[in-house]
């Protein structure tokens, strides 16, 4: 039950970490501390974070001891050549763990002159051994921890230097939950969360429980995370927390951006900085002008098919070519002069359809036995003309006639031929 509720409360997309010492109860702190992440425009590509960090001594001796960093997420490559300490290995893998990569960070150190400034701290001849482990009995989903020993140095302890420690990380950027509307007007946006002093990962709660009490807090001196983006010209930040974080554009690199967190120093909670952004290609974010622009230039050219459709309906009824020959049409196959070569008693079905083709329909009664009809429909439009501009002219309305002959035939002759014609008066010949 207490494993569950620990990987129900486990935030899969922070990144936390807790600097443990080597003996219990430590009397110093850590002070001051920054920890950096560096999101990348490839969202696949590891994370390159650096810590930057020293000790408070609270009195005592130096601290000389070894100095461990636990980090739940998986360190991705070794920055430094040689192999890791093989104890730091047996020490993971004897309290349940499996190691999963393991080699060597380089360790560097910055003088208080030179900070804030982009020159390149010193390379210290130590490094420090890491080990990235799974737990074995905990499900996939916990994730990966790593552990990290730093070896000591003189520059610990020491207020006129900063310790630095970079390495790239794994799964710190997790997909931001979206619908598919979303993804194809937006495109994938990414979350990236950085914290400070989160212990609840299931991954290593057992060498946290185990080693509780060694735990480092820090100091109040001025601590901050924060987050760089290398490619601002081509970023979108949706979302900050907490609200109280800054954004701004970074002092010593152009073109990065950078958001940041100043850590509470009093209380001892984890505190995390999240940012919810996208990175996009080209000189604008393209898709949703793009899909935008799609959209209202299609539904512009909907509804000027339906007007040009409407006009052009009106402007075929209204108006008219004034030389137009074709204005009285005639229905050539149901002329009287056609229809006189249809001679009852005489005429076959075959002559009926050499003279008007094929009928539009035919009817038959079984009572009637071998009788049967056969319809012919056509319609004649007039324009009734009206004013003349030019080569146009105005139609004030049209006359409709439309025929309907029923040619009746007993057996194989023709009986009898019965004309309909019906008129009317309308705006459109429609």
């Amino acid at each position: 039950m207490l494993g569950a509720a620990l990987l129900a409360l486990a935030a899969t997309d922070v990144a936390a970490q807790v600097f443990v010492a080597a003996t219990p109860r430590p009397d110093i702190a850590i002070g001051p501390l920054f920890v950096s992440a560096t999101a990348p425009s490839d969202f696949a590509a590891p994370v390159n974070v650096s810590v930057a960090w020293n000790l408070v001594q609270h009195g005592g001796r130096p601290y000389n001891q070894t100095l461990a960093l636990l980090w739940p997420a998986e360190i991705a490559a070794a920055t430094a050549a040689g192999a890791v300490d093989p104890a730091l290995v047996n020490y993971v893998e004897s309290r349940g763990f499996t190691s999963t990569s393991s080699g060597r960070l380089i360790l560097r150190a910055r003088s208080q002159s030179q900070l804030g400034l982009p020159s390149p701290a010193e390379e210290l001849l130590t490094s420090a051994s890491y080990v990235s482990f799974v737990r074995r009995d905990a499900p996939p989903q916990a994730g990966t921890g790593a552990l990290i020993w730093i070896p000591p140095t003189p520059h610990l302890g020491d207020q006129r230097w900063v310790l630095n420690l970079a390495f790239p990380v794994r799964g710190m950027i997790t997909p931001k939950p979206a619908t598919w509307l979303e993804d194809v007007f937006w495109g994938r946006r990414n979350a990236l969360a950085l914290s400070w002093g989160d212990v609840g990962s299931i991954t290593f709660y057992p060498l946290y429980h185990e080693y509780r009490d060694r735990i480092v807090h820090l100091a109040r001196e001025y601590s901050r995370l924060l987050v760089s983006f290398p490619d601002a010209d081509h970023l979108r930040i949706e979302a900050i927390e907490p609200p109280a974080a800054l954004r701004r554009g970074s002092r010593l690199r152009a073109g990065t951006e950078t958001v940041s967190l100043p850590l509470n120093t009093v209380e001892a909670a984890p505190q995390t900085l999240k940012v919810q952004y996208a990175y996009y290609r080209g000189v604008f974010a393209w898709r949703p002008v793009l899909i935008s622009l799609g959209l209202l230039l299609l539904g512009n050219l909907t509804g000027l098919l339906m007007v040009s459709g409407r006009v052009s309906s009106l402007l075929r009824a209204r108006l008219r070519m004034a030389n137009d020959a074709n204005d009285t049409p005639a229905v050539l196959a149901l002329t009287p002069e056609r229809l006189a070569e249809i001679r009852p008693g005489q005429s076959t079905y075959d002559d009926v359809v050499r003279i008007c083709g094929q009928p539009d329909e035919q009817r038959h009664r079984l009572a009637d036995g071998t009788r049967r009809t056969l319809v012919y429909r056509a319609t004649q439009r007039h324009p009734e003309r009206g004013l003349r501009v030019g080569w146009l002219t105005t139609v004030r309305h049209w006359d409709i006639e439309r025929y309907e002959v029923d040619v009746e035939l007993d057996g194989a002759r023709v009986h009898d031929v019965v004309i309909h014609v019906r008129r009317s008066r309308t705006r459109s010949p429609d």
